[in-house]
């Protein structure tokens, strides 16, 4: 079960489940490190706050500390034995969990500065011909690979320390639209040039944004309310959806990710509600699923091309199937924070030992 706690820096009302030694504030990134019996485990600095009109998400970073202290050896034997990815389409109702490091293609990059390096990646999108873009949270630096993670070029929207990337998702010619200053802002991917915006009518108030495969954008929005807009390729509104999660729950909600499908469909994960919310093509709702037992920590979504919704949690990959269930939960050996699925089932994704890996999903 999770636990309620007041952030003492900031005062914001922090989750954090049973088992967790720390957990870091969403909104001011200062570290709440909870009673253990055990020191807890090392943890990446350097996560930064945002301020004034930029109070969107902060990065999370969190390590989990786990003990086995009943499991015999036999109990255990049986569990390793037992332990395979389930396949789509396979009859059964165990979803299991498997260290699949062989599904790591590639790595690359590192902490640093110059090209080829990055300093708190924070956001990665993916065109129609291949090219990585890799965002860095406060560095204003946006920086393009090809698919083999060789470096291309790199260009700057903003000054160092100057606004907090959020979150920022590619079209298939090249648009990028990223989540800075609370807004949507459109820039063209391979030169950097502001194109303008995309707009809520109640102002700024962005923190999530999605490209589906057809270019329809999803933006999430949480200025006194938790509102999902969609607008068509050419930045027309077409829905706005008032209190998207908070109206189905009767819970308020302060922060939401969001993935839009390639078969008219929009996923919401709604942190404080901790739970996945279904929206259809016209902006109505669907379904839930997921619970504060299935999550832990989720910190990037994407929908494949078969129309099914991924998840990173706090080291794993959650797979779910087009009805919500879960098929699996895959331990790469490697945590992986915000991702994009190519068209080739090949995800990328940058982690928090400051690399991006290319993780190979054609298997699943």
């Amino acid at each position: 079960m999770a636990k309620q706690l007041n952030c003492p820096s900031c005062g914001a009302s922090v989750k954090v489940r049973s088992g967790i030694s720390d957990v870091n504030c969403q909104y001011c990134g200062n570290t709440l490190v909870m009673q253990t019996d055990k020191p807890s485990a090392s943890q990446q600095a350097g996560s930064s706050s945002e301020t004034g009109k930029s109070c969107g998400r902060a990065v999370v970073i969190m390590f989990l500390v786990g003990t086995l202290l009943t499991i015999g050896v036999a109990g255990l034997i049986v569990f390793i034995a037992s332990s395979e990815v389930q396949k789509p389409g396979a009859v059964s109702s165990i979803v299991s969990t498997a260290i699949e490091t062989d599904l790591v293609v590639t790595e690359f990059g590192g902490t640093g500065t110059g090209p080829g390096y990055f300093t708190e990646p924070k956001s990665i999108a993916i065109d129609g011909n291949g090219r990585i873009y890799v965002g860095e949270l406060e560095t204003g630096r946006i920086q393009i690979f090809d698919s083999e993670g060789k470096f291309i070029d790199q260009w700057s929207f903003a000054d160092n320390g100057e606004v907090y990337l959020m979150a920022m998702s590619c079209s298939s010619d090249g648009t990028l639209y990223m989540v800075y200053n609370s807004e949507i802002n459109i820039h063209n991917g391979e030169s950097g040039q502001h194109l303008g915006y995309l707009r809520h009518p109640d102002g700024w108030g962005f923190e999530d944004v999605d490209v589906s495969p057809d270019g329809r954008i999803l933006g999430a929005w949480y200025c006194n309310s938790d509102d999902l807009m969609l607008f068509d390729e050419e930045g027309n509104a077409e829905f706005l959806i008032r209190g998207a999660v908070s109206e189905q729950t009767g819970d308020s909600e302060l922060s939401m990710m969001v993935a839009a499908g390639n078969m008219g469909d929009f996923y919401v994960y709604g942190l404080f509600n901790v739970a996945v919310f279904l929206f259809n093509d016209r902006g109505r709702f669907q379904d839930k699923f997921g619970s504060e037992d299935m999550f832990t920590s989720p910190s990037g979504m994407d929908i494949d091309p078969m129309g099914r919704l991924w998840m990173s949690d706090f080291g794993e990959l959650l797979l779910f199937d087009l009805n919500g269930g879960l098929i699996s939960r895959i331990d790469l050996g490697v945590t992986v924070y915000d991702f994009v699925i190519s068209s080739e089932m090949q995800l990328y994704g940058v982690t928090y030992d400051d690399t991006v890996v290319q993780i190979d999903l054609s298997t699943y």
